[in-house]
């Protein structure tokens, strides 16, 4: 089947109806004549979504493209990775509904015996707002009350994730736990913890001692697994990795896909590779500067010790590099800076590290040098209110990109909401106003990137159907950084 190899592309369609199609999406072409190439919008599985005409004058061509999409999953991380040999990544999956809910209309019609195969769910790290959103995806398999369409069913070939396994907050005996009990059992090399509780299966890690959003995740592997082992003869791949887990993504060699496994950065203690504890950093803005706590202030901190410690890789196709950062953060940057002096950061794609925090590391996105900087991030409620992104970041992003222009995309800015007027919650909770002014989010701030190696096209909708922000470049083989003036689209033929 054929591929699209224009930016953008106006279908018309029989109903006569304008059916929007992007540069990569697959293609039946039914036939040709001087009105036009008659073609099947086809989605995944090969299935046609829709029919109609398109101008003589779109292109086609051979090979299929790599495909990234950030998710709109408001607080947290959710990615979805579709290599040119279709494999199949999810990276993260938010904390709520969102990502399965796009995911679910993304690879539609899956069943039992017939789910989406997944080659890699690779969790960055254990906080619920990224893998939470999962246990739910697991959950539409048997919810009540939603549409057909709204589930999905997946066997996942392999998970990946840092090895840590938070605990609840509370011990047995009701006492509340320390920082450094947080995340299982921790060995001190030289005055400094480190935790060396590291497992491949959380399943391994005690019931009582895995915290309330571990518990249905053990659950849902097990779901998965007994899947996935009926569906290939072999079990889910549970797997801690680290920087030393180099051949982790072999699987993914044969699609020209390479990836360089930066982070976690273990280290050796007498009770086995260990990773160490994080300190709470300044809360200023001469965080941009690149200072951070000298040794022996800051106190440790299991969030920013589980947060730094994400699973950090740069993924390289052709010419064009991507960085995906996990929450990473300012000490877990600048120590990867100095463990590993000779791992070239440079990538002309960002996934912005931990939704936008002002805790970052300059000289890590100085190195970089990203083109396309994206942020995933969005009001939620005012519990998770943690005024992401932080305006320094903003700046540094900009200042720290090695071209102009450079694109920095957010998720909660890409995200379009209609007013509504009065409105009225159904089941409205206690206290809460029967009647209050409403608005509708029409359009969620999903980011795309996609790539055929040399060519860049990266892009979110907007709250008029069709109208798109869109940047397209080139990136030669030297990193040199080329944009059009603009995409290019072409427009449905008129109606007969």
């Amino acid at each position: 089947m054929p591929f699209l190899d224009d930016d953008f592309v106006d279908m018309r369609c029989d109903d006569g109806s304008i059916w929007h199609l992007y540069w990569g999406d697959e293609v039946e072409l039914v036939s040709s004549s001087a009105a036009g190439h008659r073609i099947k919008a086809l989605e995944h599985g090969g299935k046609v979504r829709r029919e109609g005409l398109v101008k003589a004058s779109a292109k086609f061509r051979d090979t299929a493209l790599l495909r990234l999409s950030m998710i709109d999953v408001q607080q947290g991380d959710g990615l979805i990775l579709e290599t040119p040999g279709r494999k199949t990544i999810f990276i993260d999956g938010g904390d709520n509904k969102l990502f399965a809910r796009h995911a679910a209309f993304r690879f539609r019609g899956t069943t039992a015996a017939d789910p989406l195969k997944v080659d890699l769910l690779l969790v960055t790290h254990g906080d619920a707002d990224h893998f939470e959103g999962l246990n739910i995806l697991q959950g539409t398999e048997t919810e009540d009350g939603i549409d057909e369409r709204q589930r999905l069913f997946i066997a996942p070939l392999r998970y990946y994730h840092n090895g840590m396994v938070k605990r609840p907050g509370k011990k047995p005996d009701g006492t509340t736990r320390k920082d450094l009990e947080m995340l299982g059992t921790t060995t001190e090399v030289d005055g400094v913890p480190f935790v060396t509780g590291l497992v491949d299966d959380p399943a391994d890690v005690a019931e009582a001692e895995r915290n309330k959003h571990f518990k249905p995740w053990v659950e849902a592997l097990e779901t998965w697994d007994a899947r996935t082992e009926a569906l290939t003869g072999a079990p889910m791949v549970r797997r801690r990795i680290d920087h030393l887990s180099t051949d982790a993504f072999d699987f993914l060699h044969e699609d020209g896909v390479t990836v360089e496994l930066l982070g976690p950065i273990s280290e050796p203690t007498p009770a086995g590779p260990g990773l160490r504890f994080l300190r709470t950093p300044p809360n200023d803005a001469d965080m941009m500067l690149g200072t951070f706590p000298p040794p022996g202030k800051g106190s440790w901190s299991d969030s920013h010790t589980i947060n730094g410690h994400s699973i950090t890789f740069r993924l390289r196709y052709g010419n064009v590099r991507f960085m995906f950062t996990g929450d990473m953060n300012q000490e877990s940057m600048a120590r990867m800076r100095a463990a590993l002096p000779n791992a070239a950061l440079r990538s002309e794609i960002l996934k912005t590290p931990h939704h936008g925090a002002a805790d970052f590391d300059m000289e890590f996105l100085k190195e970089v040098g990203a083109v396309v900087s994206m942020i995933s991030s969005g009001d939620e409620s005012s519990a998770k209110e943690h005024i992401h992104p932080r305006a320094t970041l903003m700046a540094a992003l900009g200042k720290a990109a090695r071209t102009t222009p450079a694109v920095i995309f957010c998720t909660e800015l890409a995200a379009f909401f209609a007013m509504r007027g009065p409105s009225r919650d159904l089941e409205p909770g206690a206290g809460e106003k029967p009647v209050y002014f409403g608005f509708e989010r029409t359009n969620y701030g999903i980011v795309h990137v996609r790539t055929d190696g040399m060519r860049v096209l990266a892009f979110t909708h907007s709250g008029e159907r069709g109208t798109n922000e869109a940047y397209r470049f080139a990136v030669s083989a030297n990193g040199d950084i080329a944009f059009a003036p603009r995409p290019v689209s072409v427009s449905a033929p008129k109606a007969s």
